[in-house]
């Protein structure tokens, strides 16, 4: 590992995986670990992401580990932009920083923002959004997944799955659960295959069961794993070159590809990886949002305004896909983001088949009468599939129904 600070009060260290790694010694150094463990968790479940994710902490040797936040700013940011930056950590999220000052500040270039690090001796007030008490488990998924073929074939190019990881292997969770997500999170993934009878069936089955493997190799235990959004991109640039690999290996697969998105549930937050056009919505407080764009053509011209939803549904060319897993690409940018939980989220993870039936209004219809009602969520999710297949059911259609309690 690389020192990267060697103070009286820490030494500070950074891994090879990124991951840093933060020391107390000194003066007061365990009352210092504590605050710094529990303003760091404060801060998590008040939905603050520009601030270190505290990965493990160790009260033996007085280290925890978090996310890295980039690197040093104090060169880069005037002290006026650092105490608007200070200012709105206090009034957004309740959390008062004893050393105010551009030392304190590293710049993020993934996210493409400043960040505030050192938390040893911050305090923390009352939340101001008054989201949750931190004494309590983070987030409760409930979740179930469907799927059915298309009337036009018998076979299901689909495919689905969820599951979480532990010590760089996959385990496997039933389809249809509950789940804290507070210690150990959820992964849930649907994939559509493309490239004929045997080839978008064989790419869509390689990308569920590839992601199992990739990703959690990569993230080893979900406590202990380092950027979830950069993971999720390698896993997924991974699935691409395996399923292009097997495609050319074999004649009769040749060309073949697949959509993906899958979402990782864990403590706060959603992290979501896609190319294609499955998408993941997410329903709160009456409001439909769609958090994936359409790797086409026509879901450009949508999110510019250019084109509205119905013109968009009708348009020939709105399969026509201008990334994919496989299918001939030269490379992916896969869209990889993150979004907060609240309780009383409704997350939909889908194919195309259910969007080929269901407007955005249609879904946003089946969450809000669910709300009324309080209706299980696996029923919401036959109702979304029944529905879909009614309106139009030519394509296979396939989602996860995950809401946040």
């Amino acid at each position: 590992m690389k020192i990267a600070k060697d103070g009286i009060r820490s030494i500070v260290k950074v891994g090879y995986d990124g991951r840093v790694h933060k020391t107390f010694r000194g003066t007061d150094k365990e009352a210092r670990f504590d605050n710094e463990v529990r303003i760091l968790n404060i801060l998590e479940a008040r939905g603050c992401d520009y601030v270190p994710r505290l990965l493990d902490h160790d009260k033996e040797t007085l280290t925890i580990v978090t996310t890295n936040c980039g690197a040093p700013a104090e060169n880069s940011i005037s002290e006026g932009k650092a105490a608007e930056l200070f200012a709105e950590l206090e009034n957004d999220f309740g959390v008062v920083h004893d050393d105010p000052f551009p030392r304190n500040i590293t710049y993020n270039g993934r996210m493409g923002r400043f960040c505030i690090i050192d938390f040893e001796l911050a305090e923390a007030k009352e939340d101001p959004q008054h989201q949750c008490d931190e004494t309590e488990p983070h987030r409760v998924l409930f979740w179930s997944g469907v799927t059915r073929s298309g009337k036009r074939k018998s076979e299901n190019q689909d495919a689905l799955s969820v599951f979480s990881s532990e010590k760089g292997w996959a385990n496997d969770v039933d389809l249809s659960g509950k789940q804290s997500i507070d210690d150990n999170g959820l992964i849930f993934a649907v994939s559509d295959g493309m490239g004929g009878a045997a080839g978008g069936a064989v790419a869509s089955s390689l990308v569920v069961r590839e992601l199992r493997r990739f990703l959690p190799a990569m993230m080893g235990d979900f406590h202990g794993a380092g950027d979830p959004e950069e993971l999720l991109e390698k896993a997924v640039k991974s699935l691409h070159e395996y399923v292009t690999n097997t495609g050319e290996r074999k004649s009769d697969l040749k060309g073949m590809g697949a959509t993906v998105v899958c979402g990782l549930f864990y403590r706060t937050k959603v992290y979501f990886g896609h190319v294609g056009d499955s998408r993941l919505y997410r329903f709160r407080e009456g409001e439909m949002k769609q958090l994936t764009h359409d790797h086409s053509h026509i879901g450009s011209l949508f999110r510019s305004g250019k084109m509205n939803e119905r013109e968009m549904r009708m348009h020939p060319r709105k399969n026509i896909l201008s990334q994919a897993i496989g299918g001939g690409c030269r490379y992916v940018r896969p869209q990889v983001d993150s979004a907060d939980l609240q309780h009383g989220d409704w997350f939909l993870i889908c194919s195309d088949g259910v969007i080929d039936g269901l407007w955005n209004k249609n879904i946003a219809t089946c969450f809000s009468e669910a709300d009324e009602v309080d209706q299980p969520v696996k029923e919401v999710a036959e109702r979304i599939l029944d529905w879909a297949y009614r309106e139009s059911g030519m394509d296979d259609t396939t989602l996860f129904v995950v809401k946040v309690e």
